[in-house]
């Protein structure tokens, strides 16, 4: 390296500036950490050129004691102010004129140091004040590496202002003890600004180090943004700082059918989406916004100072950058988000409130068909709150008796004999009369206990059958969430048919495609192994799915159901016409039972005979019965008319006894 390029380096490293400004204000701040070194070095001073004046009358000492006095209590001034200020850690401006006030006040006490130290060699040479002086001058230069080190401007800057005139001084002398002397505090220099460097770049190496430790714990590591446990400080820390004033936008994303994604192509395909979701929010928000992942497929947006106008545009934004299809795996995925959002403090002014709302708003966006914007609204809150008591409320209902079950026959319309009878679950509130299950079944799988319902309603429904004719059979709703426990649905089913005496042929299970959906492979086994068991199994709900048609390739159904939006329409639509009529054909070639639900009109049951579809279930033969009632019903065949001419008296008698 050229001498001018160590001079440029060496100057480099002299005024280093500090990108991080809370490291820089932790090093200025050290500055002013040490006030016993400001007061010994003062003291010290004062002591031996108060000696210097007491033994020479000399009134240059008597100057100097004054203008170290002077400049040690500006220090200590400055020391005091310091610490009994505020500082904000983020204000570079105002650590910058700390720092120059730590500076002036060291480099003016080194000034006179070596200032002291020149006059007494040269004019007091070869005596007792030579060697008092010149001891305090080195151990003064020793001294300086290690209190200042965090600032290398301030330690060189002193070290020269002592060493230069004190080394002038001995080199004037002409003496050859003193112009060794000054040799060896030219050694000292360099040596001094040597260590000052190694310690100055020690620490900032080691603040780098732990920098990249912080990030490393405080990333996610996939995609770069933050991760739960930083978000939720950062939130926390941006919730304070508006409590005096200001605004605070939360924004919670979730992606629509990333699931599907991962486990159809693999985690290589879903890490690549992801990776894109974050730059894709990175050109969509709004400068100043914090990102994070804290979940799979789950992102927040932190937005400071902005109005609820520019929230909704921005997570319009948002909304529109996900609405593109993601590439992964050479394979286009729409996966598209459902974004919900909540204010603060208008929403909520805690961690714990404003990250509930905003999950609140999410919630309602996702219940609403997804790819929407929702901000919070105070209506959440209230149906969420009584969500939770409904779920109290539910926990105890199954112990309590308020669970009942209800039956619609399946019928034969040929001979009006019903050859199966579908269990419906009602739950009977002691306070709010009955409530849908819409509302309560959801409840019960988000919280598990749709297992120990669904328990109950096979073996009831399997004990009720029994007394039934031998040829009429019970089919039994079963939730995704009972299925996710693996062949524990199967023993469920095993023990309800032991316990009941029911026969295994006699039992039909109704599925779902959202059950085949979570796990397919794990769900056929299980499916495969109640079937060997003789127990029939039904896909509910057919051609409202994404793949009916893929499901009855994959898995031997005994029966399916068509959807109600189909049947109700069959009669005055050619598309649900033109549908049914290939379904028709599709059951009839693979030997599977085709039962056709909601039918409510004889049109209706006509154009579905016309199918060849000899299976319906709907208010036109019977609506759904209590036990009591039913039995009376399928003693005998069922006829349309007459059930139509008593429905008014058998709807009564059902609630009286429902009550």
């Amino acid at each position: 390296m050229s001498r001018s390029q160590a001079l440029r380096s060496f100057a480099e490293w002299l005024g280093r500036s500090i990108p991080d400004s809370r490291f820089y204000y932790e090093l200025v701040q050290a500055l002013y950490a040490t006030p016993k070194s400001i007061v010994g070095a003062v003291l010290t001073a004062a002591l031996i050129v108060g000696i210097c004046a007491w033994f020479s009358d000399d009134p240059a000492y008597v100057a100097a004691l004054i203008a170290f006095g002077l400049i040690g209590v500006g220090r200590l001034a400055a020391l005091l102010l310091y610490n009994r200020s505020s500082h904000d850690p983020e204000d570079v401006a105002s650590t910058q004129r700390w720092e120059m006030g730590a500076l002036v006040g060291a480099c003016a006490f080194a000034g006179l140091v070596g200032i002291t130290g020149a006059y007494t060699v040269m004019v007091h040479p070869g005596g007792r004040l030579e060697i008092l002086v010149s001891g305090c001058v080195l151990g003064y230069i020793a001294g300086i590496s290690s209190r200042n080190a965090s600032r290398p401007i301030i330690s060189v800057g002193q070290i020269t202002l002592t060493c230069l005139p004190f080394m002038g001084a001995l080199v004037w002398t002409g003496d050859v003890v003193h112009i060794v002397l000054a040799l060896f505090i030219g050694v000292l220099y360099v040596s001094t600004i040597s260590i000052c460097r190694s310690v100055f770049d020690t620490i900032v190496a080691r603040h780098d180090a732990y920098s990249r430790i912080t990030i490393i714990a405080q990333r996610d590591a996939l995609t770069g943004l933050w991760n739960r446990s930083a978000f939720l400080q950062l939130l926390d820390d941006r919730l304070h700082n508006i409590a005096g004033g200001g605004s605070l936008a939360l924004i919670a994303i979730d992606l629509d059918r990333f699931k599907d994604v991962n486990d159809t192509f693999g985690h290589p395909a879903g890490d690549a989406i992801l990776q894109d979701v974050a730059g894709r929010l990175k050109r969509a928000v709004r400068p100043g916004c914090e990102l994070a992942r804290v979940g799979g497929d789950e992102f927040f947006v932190i937005g400071s100072g902005m109005r609820p106008a520019d929230v909704e545009t921005m997570a319009q934004d948002i909304l529109r950058e996900f609405s593109q299809p993601f590439v992964a795996s050479a394979t286009n995925h729409s996966c598209g988000a459902s974004i919900g959002y909540a204010m603060a403090p208008a929403d909520g002014n805690t961690l714990d409130l404003l990250l509930r709302n905003a999950d609140l708003a999410l919630y309602e966006a996702k219940r609403d068909g997804r790819g929407r914007v929702v901000r919070y609204r105070a209506s959440l809150a209230r149906a969420y709150e009584d969500r939770i008591v409904l779920e109290n409320d539910l926990r105890s209902a199954l112990t309590n008796g308020e669970l009942r079950l209800v039956y619609q026959p399946i019928v034969d319309p040929r001979s009006g004999r019903a050859i199966c009878c579908e269990a419906l679950l009602r739950w009977h509130h002691p306070e709010r009369g009955v409530i849908s299950p819409s509302i309560f079944v959801p409840i019960a799988e988000a919280t598990g206990l749709i297992n120990p319902i669904g328990a109950w309603v096979l073996e009831t429904a399997c004990a009720e059958a029994t007394n039934w004719s031998p040829d009429i059979k019970v089919s039994v709703n079963l939730s995704a969430v009972q299925f996710r426990s693996g062949r524990a649905i199967v023993d469920t089913v095993k023990n309800a048919l032991a316990r009941s005496g029911l026969a295994p042929s006699r039992l039909d299970l109704e599925v779902t495609e959202s059950v085949l959906i979570e796990n397919t492979a794990e769900t056929i086994a299980v499916l495969d192994e109640l079937r060997t068991n003789d127990i029939g199994i039904s896909l509910d709900d057919f051609g409202t799915g994404f793949a009916s048609l893929s499901y009855l390739n994959d898995f031997p159904f005994s029966r399916v159901k068509i959807d109600r939006k189909f049947s109700q329409n069959v009669d005055c639509s050619a598309r649900s016409n033109a549908i049914i009529t290939g379904i028709a054909h599709i059951a009839r070639d693979l030997r599977i039972e085709l039962v056709a639900e909601g039918i409510e009109t004889e049109a209706q049951l006509a154009q579905m005979r016309s199918y060849g579809i000899n299976a319906i279930q709907g208010y036109l033969f019977s609506k759904p019965l209590p036990e009591d009632l039913l039995r009376q019903v399928i003693r005998e065949p069922i006829r349309p008319a007459l059930i139509q001419a008593q429905g008014g008296r058998t709807l009564e008698q059902s609630r009286r006894a429902a009550s």
